[in-house]
């Protein structure tokens, strides 16, 4: 507002008021003092000359007024509304809503200083008698009533257009700091205003013409004219305030129809402060609030559809997810009662297992005892050997000894020649027994008891040499001839014992590594039947085990089979999600088509 359509406005409620005052007010004033104070012509003239006095220097008072109200619109002006904060943007709306009740003391003073001023001036030219003097007095209870309420709602119609300013409209204001008028007192006091005029002026006419102060025949013209005014006053009191509420209610349904029509950008001006006025304050606080509710439901409508949507998606997701699951644990469950049919074979093959390991335990048992006896028998059969490499020895001993006898009768040598032969014949025997016995022992080995039997006969033999040695000496004296051939005998006899004596060393040595290899082989056995022992027990913990797992492969299957069925239940789950999300959708879009039928936002 500038300060062109500041002046515009006050000009016009200064205007209006007092052409209330001037044309309405002061006339019926002015008649009403004529009849009810009996005034000649003369004297009703110079009573309108001094009320026409009076009146013009009351201006001073609409002129204040008019000051005061050019600095409240005055701050509406851009360079100064600008540079307000929101309290005294509030404080300006304030002022504005207050200013018909403060008018009230502006007239209530110019009408104070007016009709005592007017009844001052009359003395000027002539004396009021007290019949003349008391109508001034009754003036006002005759004329505040209704120029006050007519003040009121003339100003509360012309500050309305200020009101209703982009400025003002939607500017907030504190409820204690509006003077309420309620629409209860407005009707009441227009309608006391109204009723209370023409009590009073009948009520004081009556009273003066019965207690004989004046003649209403005398009057009956200024009488007539006062009831015109009268009328005249109560119709622009009555329309004065059937306007103040059409216009709150105009704007009511102005705003109502807007909001049938889906429009909540509006906003109602607080034109006044009664219950209407209030109203409007409150269904701006209500639109607001329901402007608000209506981008929140339009947002989250929209966000339900989309959320709805991604949900229908992530449902068909998951219902592929769970059919895929639903082959997946079927294919588990194949593949269980595989594993199951698997571990129930492993545990056959591990009773099998166990058995072959036990027989052989028992072999490997009867094989130690066969090789502890063979161990038993190389030890005997070493000692057979050692036996015979000491007889031998001795053998050796012996022969050196006939070979020194043979020495002693070599000078009988010569008659031994028969003798020698035989000797001869028993030595090649022996050798060759000894020979068979050297190659029996050789092929022996472990059987040391063929050995032992060419070991007896060499022995006999020895018994038998030992009896031809006898008859060798016997004959002594009669072969000293042969006494060179014998001693050649006996050196052969000689190297063939120490031939047989090498083959027991031999054997006997052998004989200890076939011992030790025995003995090797007692310990290796041991082990052996350790290895099967611990093989036992593992096949043992293996049957143990595989059965346990039977057990529980079966189990694992049979929950397998309950997850299956639980897939299968939240597959049929997911659909009827997957059906509810669509309805969600369509639901959600419809939900959100009604709400956008409301417009938040002018276009």
């Amino acid at each position: 507002m500038n300060r062109g359509e500041s002046r515009k406005i006050r000009w016009r409620l200064t205007l209006g008021l007092e052409l209330l005052t001037s044309v309405l007010a002061v006339p019926l004033a002015v008649l009403f003092i004529i009849v009810a104070g009996g005034f000649d012509f003369q004297k009703s003239l110079v009573l309108i000359a001094t009320s026409t006095v009076s009146l013009c220097t009351s201006y001073v008072i609409p002129a204040i007024r008019f000051l005061y109200l050019g600095r409240i619109l005055s701050s509406l002006e851009p360079e100064k509304w600008e540079t307000l904060n929101t309290n005294g943007k509030s404080l300006v709306k304030t002022k504005l809503l207050n200013f018909p009740l403060l008018n009230s003391i502006f007239y209530i003073v110019q009408w104070t200083y007016g009709v005592p001023a007017a009844w001052k001036m009359l003395h000027f030219s002539f004396t009021p008698n007290l019949s003349e003097s008391v109508p001034f007095m009754v003036l006002p209870l005759i004329i505040y009533p209704i120029l006050g309420v007519s003040h009121f709602f003339l100003t509360e119609s012309v500050l309305s257009e200020v009101l209703e300013s982009d400025k003002l409209i939607g500017m907030p204001v504190e409820e204690k700091s509006v003077r309420k008028v309620s629409l209860f007192t407005r009707i009441i006091a227009t309608i006391a205003s109204i009723t209370s005029l023409p009590i009073i002026v009948i009520g004081y006419l009556l009273v003066e013409e019965t207690s004989g102060w004046i003649e209403l025949g005398d009057v009956r013209i200024t009488l007539a004219l006062t009831m015109m005014f009268l009328l005249i006053t109560v119709v622009v009191a009555s329309l004065l305030l059937a306007a103040s509420i059409r216009r709150n209610s105009k704007n009511m349904s102005g705003a109502f129809l807007e909001m049938s029509q889906g429009e909540l950008d509006i906003l109602l001006p607080m034109i006044s402060t009664d219950e209407l006025g209030r109203s409007s304050r409150m269904i701006n606080d209500f639109v607001k609030r329901l402007r608000i509710v209506v981008k929140t439901v339009i947002k989250e409508s929209e966000k339900l559809s989309q959320s709805s949507k991604a949900l229908e998606e992530r449902t068909k997701n998951l219902a592929m997810k769970m059919q895929e699951q639903a082959a997946s644990t079927e294919q588990m469950s194949a593949g269980v009662e595989e594993i199951a049919a698997s571990i129930q074979s492993t545990s056959g093959r591990a009773d099998s297992q166990s058995s072959t390991v036990e027989q052989a335990t028992t072999s490997l048992a009867e094989l130690e005892d066969r090789i502890r006896n063979v161990h038993t028998s190389l030890l005997e059969t070493k000692n057979d050997a050692e036996r015979m490499r000491l007889e031998t020895s001795n053998g050796e001993s012996a022969l050196s000894s006939t070979r020194n006898a043979m020495a002693e009768i070599e000078a009988n040598t010569a008659k031994m020649e028969a003798s020698v032969n035989v000797i001869h014949e028993i030595t090649d025997r022996i050798g060759l027994l000894s020979l068979n016995a050297a190659i029996e022992a050789a092929r022996a080995g472990e059987a040391g008891k063929g050995f032992a039997v060419v070991a007896q006969e060499i022995s006999k033999l020895g018994e038998q040499t030992q009896e031809n040695a006898k008859r060798i000496r016997a004959t002594l004296a009669e072969a000293v001839k042969a006494t060179n051939s014998g001693r050649e005998v006996i050196g052969n006899t000689e190297v063939a014992f120490r031939r047989i004596g090498d083959t027991a060393l031999n054997t006997s040595e052998r004989i200890l590594n076939v011992s030790s290899l025995s003995e090797a082989q007692l310990v290796a056995s041991a082990r052996v039947k350790n290895a099967f022992s611990e093989l036992i027990r593992s096949a043992e913990e293996i049957r143990n085990h595989t059965k346990e797992q039977s057990q529980t492969s079966l189990e694992f299957s049979k929950t397998i089979g309950s997850i299956s069925e639980a897939t299968e239940f939240l597959n049929g789950v997911v659909n009827d999600i997957d059906s509810l999300a669509e309805k969600l959708a369509i639901q959600a879009s419809s939900l959100k088509k009604e709400v956008e039928f409301f417009r938040t936002e002018k276009s």
